[in-house]
């Protein structure tokens, strides 16, 4: 499907303003409709992380579409672990080092929000490197939350 134009500017990214010419606030001047998406989750998991063990690139796969990652959430057995959340295109992490899950995972009923939502490219992969802290085995479910974009196979 094509980018629709947007309405404001008429798909040219250019209003007149009180001051003159300037870009279109809708659509940033990319002359395009803006598109929220539609609401998409990423479940990863069930990853089982032996006592005082670590587990290195954990994946999920991103489907047909571009995903929006927003906001973070997951349950656990023990609380104790870090993780290190990484893009599999340019391997970009998201923290300097592993984060203490407390820090970073929130819950279904407080989700940690990213200040800036990422876009995982389309049949790209979120990774992720577990370390067990709780000395006993760990079961954790992390929920990555955000919105699916146009940007897939025409259907």
């Amino acid at each position: 499907m094509a980018d629709q134009p947007c309405k404001a500017c008429a798909g040219g990214g250019m209003v007149n303003g009180p001051a003159g010419t300037q870009r279109c606030p809708m659509c940033e001047g990319s002359g395009a409709a803006f598109d929220p998406g539609l609401f998409f989750t990423y479940e990863m998991g069930p990853v089982v992380i032996p006592m005082n063990g670590t587990i290195s690139n954990f994946s999920v796969q991103i489907l047909d579409r571009s995903f929006r990652w927003m906001l973070l959430a997951g349950v656990q057995t023990s609380a104790l672990y870090t993780v290190l959340i990484k893009d599999s295109r340019n391997k970009r992490p998201f923290s300097n080092q592993q984060v203490q899950s407390s820090n970073i995972v929130g819950t279904a009923q407080n989700p940690f929000p990213l200040l800036t939502p990422f876009t995982f490219e389309r049949r790209g992969s979120i990774l992720a490197d577990f370390t067990d802290l709780s000395g006993a085995q760990n079961t954790v479910r992390l929920n990555f939350i955000g919105v699916e974009l146009n940007d897939g196979p025409a259907q």
